[in-house]
């Protein structure tokens, strides 16, 4: 591969004179073509928590063995702890040898310090020197992405030069035990200056990144016309999923094996008109934090680039965003993801046809569908096992909490459908184990870890340990209840169906109805009232989806149907009695 890269840089740079370099032209159909079938091709498929050992693993400088670090810029992160990395900036032209968010010494994260420079001609290695030593007295593990993005800046305008530079620098910085190198390209960049360009080689590079954002407007232009939204995937076409495969495609055809990070990335929340992106911004949020792991295990960290930042231009900034903020938090608290420098992930998602045997825990295997059908944001998901419904979510990672007590042990068939499209898996059920295609094999089952609790640290969800008590039945549930503004949320459809009411929802409207005798009761998510029979009180909360269950105060929900309540803190216990 080395000799490859060598010889593409040596064909590519001959004729390079005068600090000029031309560029050869692209065959425009061509790329159009290749782009169009990377946006409209259909990602549907079944994961499950695998083993960690499944994972892909290169041994390199500061790579984990399975998982993925989830961080964000340090000023920014606050809300969010704990996270596993901080993200960081350093300015060559500004001589700077301290980064704008120093690395705290109490805090057990990774550092990716993003050292910007924008010439070549600028690099000075007694700085660069003074800086790398002056890093080193933090004694962190660091990422040091230098001269990054070069596809897309005039840091690419002379390839050789580039590459020369980036080595010099590689060699410096590996002279640092705890540091790592990363080479790290802009994912779309300009098209006519293709990754290979730029590539120092592998012995330069401990692992490749790129810049990653998903814009609604190319160049912040509202009327982008359609050919731009897809040679650049923008608009309808920003799918982080989608926005990686052209390097993922590099990667491949070059025979680079390196582990892989979004090294800053982000989705457009808003931009400086006063455009609201909710809708189009939240599903690729998900799919970014989400799907990307599920599809490419071989990415190790993810970098939210959570900045508010002035000017023109779209912005990524979701502090200020309750339903943004909460999409990151239920992510980044999945157990796959590295919260700490020398954490150990629970799981990494694997395809269900993997052949790995499953272990139930409390009787549940979590199952999570990737489902993707272009221009189809809206899409849901439903489970079936022997062509029975089981379960029907419509927010991505389309999460079906599986009950394998529910099916007999042998042979059955899970399906699951979207967008019109179906696919069966065969399952084969023994005691608390379960296997996709094949029989589990019981004597390699170990009972898995409990799941991590919600992060005690975030600003809306709390881990309460709340107990639960209907007629002086303690009763169990697969979303445990939640704090929110200090009011107790409970799931509507458990608490109703223990108390025998019908339930019935919308997907259209997002509403949920139970019937009880001559009581019907109703509560649409994101509404701050709930109707009996057709009266309206306030609620406390507005209802609200976690972890694809309706979450609801439970005084209203109880006392909707006649029942009392009350609360116990000292054993944070909530009775209902009717």
């Amino acid at each position: 591969m080395k000799k490859i890269i060598s010889a593409i840089l040596s064909l590519t740079l001959f004729g390079v004179a005068a600090g000029a370099y031309n560029f050869p032209e692209p065959d425009w159909g061509a790329l159009l073509r290749e782009r169009k079938t990377m946006e409209t091709s259909t990602d549907f498929e079944l994961y499950v928590e695998g083993n960690t050992e499944s994972a892909p693993y290169y041994g390199a400088k500061l790579e984990p063995r399975a998982g993925t670090y989830i961080g964000m810029i340090g000023e920014q992160s606050s809300p969010f702890q704990p996270l596993g990395s901080c993200l960081t900036y350093m300015e060559v032209p500004l001589r700077q040898t301290e980064p704008y968010y120093p690395p705290s010494p109490t805090d057990n994260v990774v550092t990716m310090v993003g050292w910007n420079t924008y010439s070549m001609d600028d690099v000075d290695y007694d700085y660069i020197r003074a800086a790398l030593d002056n890093l080193s007295k933090y004694n962190k593990p660091m990422f040091i992405r230098f001269a990054n993005e070069m596809n897309c800046s005039n840091l690419g305008d002379e390839p050789d030069k580039y590459v020369q530079v980036f080595r010099n620098v590689a060699n410096m910085i590996h002279e640092y035990p705890n540091f790592a190198v990363v080479w790290s390209p802009n994912d779309m960049g300009a098209l006519d200056r293709p990754f290979e360009y730029y590539y120092p080689g592998d012995e330069y590079v401990d692992w490749v990144g790129i810049s990653c954002y998903m814009t609604k407007y190319f160049t912040n232009e509202q009327n982008t016309k359609l050919v731009d939204s897809q040679y650049f995937m923008t608009g309808d076409y920003a799918w982080a999923t989608n926005k990686i495969k052209p390097f993922m495609k590099f990667l491949s055809d070059y025979g680079i094996q390196k582990p892989v990070m979004i090294s800053e990335g982000g989705v457009a929340r808003y931009n400086s008109f006063g455009d609201d992106y909710t809708g189009w911004h939240e599903p690729r949020l998900r799919n970014m934090l989400w799907n990307v792991i599920m599809k490419y295990p071989q990415i190790k960290m993810i970098n939210y680039f959570n900045n508010p930042m002035s000017g023109h231009g779209e912005h990524y900034y979701i502090t200020d965003y309750p339903e943004s903020a909460n999409i990151f938090k239920e992510a980044a608290a999945n157990g796959a993801y590295l919260r700490s420098a020398d954490a150990a992930p629970d799981f990494v998602f694997s395809p269900a046809n993997n052949g790995e045997t499953l272990a139930a825990h409390d009787g549940i295997v979590k199952l999570y569908t990737l489902a993707y059908f272009a221009n189809r944001p809206d899409v849901a998901v439903t489970y079936k096992i022997d062509g029975v419904w089981i379960h029907e979510t419509n927010s991505i990672p389309y999460i079906c909490n599986f009950d394998i007590n529910s099916i007999t042990d042998g042979e059955h068939t899970l399906t699951i459908e979207a967008a019109g499209q179906s696919k069966r898996y065969q399952l084969y059920k023994r005691g608390n184990a379960m296997c996709f295609g094949k029989e589990p094999d019981l004597s390699a089952i170990q009972a898995p870890a409990a799941p991590n609790p919600p992060d005690n640290t975030a600003a809306v969800f709390e881990d309460v340990g709340i107990s639960v008590l209907l007629k002086g039945k303690k009763l169990s549930f697969d979303q445990p209840p939640i704090i929110v503004d200090g009011r107790t949320l409970l799931p509507l459809r458990a608490i109703f169906e223990a108390m025998a009411a019908a339930v019935d929802w919308d997907q259209d409207t997002k509403t949920a109805t139970a019937r009880r005798g001559r009581v019907t009761v109703e509560i649409t998510i994101g509404d701050n009232k709930i109707y009996r029979n057709g009266e309206a009180d306030k609620l406390d909360v507005p209802a609200q989806l976690v972890n694809d269950r309706t979450m609801v105060p439970a005084r209203a929900v109880a006392e909707a149907f006649g029942a009392q309540v009350d609360w116990d803190g000292d054993s944070r216990t909530v009775t209902i009695n009717e």
